[in-house]
């Protein structure tokens, strides 16, 4: 099976190609790749050309639906659909934190994924392994405040996620910290849980793939904030 990965949530985008569970190309997206969909199409129809490919062979998209990046999830997602819609192929959304978790290979049984949800909050997954070792979730990802999280954190908690960039000095030593290598989504990553949800059943026809924002933007916010009567 062909699986076309594409991961758009964060700072570090990228694309990936596997066959089967054997990565076969996976490319870093810059920052207009992330941010426009004809620059990540033509990133991805590049990816496919070096691997001697084409999208009528691909036989499943993943894409990560966030929470992340609201510009970043759009162009994502997208893109994805109007290629699942061209060539006929199913699509599957992975949560960005999950997806993130499912980097972990440590010898470690629950983790906190955490990253950056502005004005001082953190979008929260929180993941423990399964009897096969795979990672599943706690709860529903949620948004806490970064100092509801610290302070909720007991010794031997295992920590990963972007928000590590700017929470890790303040994190106490008995919590570990897992290799920066993982804080970030990967392309790669989203194609391997997006096949596993594949095989389970989870697959959607485009029109249902929609990103997982969990929160307004910040410009949303204020307007609403500025349209409410004064109470004065």
């Amino acid at each position: 099976m062909w699986t076309v990965g594409i991961e758009t949530s964060g700072r570090e985008g990228s694309v990936a190609l596997l066959q089967g569970d054997e990565l076969v190309a996976e490319r870093s997206l810059s920052h207009e790749g992330r941010r426009h969909a004809r620059t990540l199409v033509h990133e991805l129809q590049q990816m496919l050309r070096e691997a001697r490919t084409s999208p009528q062979e691909c036989e499943l998209l993943a894409v990560s639906i966030g929470p992340g990046s609201f510009t970043g999830l759009r162009v994502g997602v997208v893109c994805a659909k109007t290629w699942a819609y061209a060539i006929d192929c199913p699509v599957v959304g992975v949560n960005t934190l999950h997806a993130i978790a499912s980097a972990v290979d440590e010898p470690v049984e629950r983790v906190d994924v955490v990253a950056d949800a502005q004005r001082g909050d953190l979008f929260l997954g929180q993941y423990q392994r399964d009897e096969q070792g795979e990672w599943q979730p706690v709860s529903d990802v949620r948004i806490v405040s970064s100092e509801g999280w610290l302070n909720q954190l007991s010794p031997g908690d295992s920590v990963t996620g972007p928000a590590m960039e700017q929470l890790k000095l303040r994190l106490p030593n008995s919590v570990t910290i897992l290799p920066e290598a993982i804080w970030h989504p990967s392309a790669a990553i989203v194609a391997r849980v997006g096949r596993t949800m594949a095989q389970a059943g989870e697959t959607l026809d485009h029109w249902s793939l929609k990103p997982l924002y969990l929160r307004k933007s910040a410009a949303e916010e204020k307007a609403e904030t500025e349209s409410r009567p004064s109470s004065s």
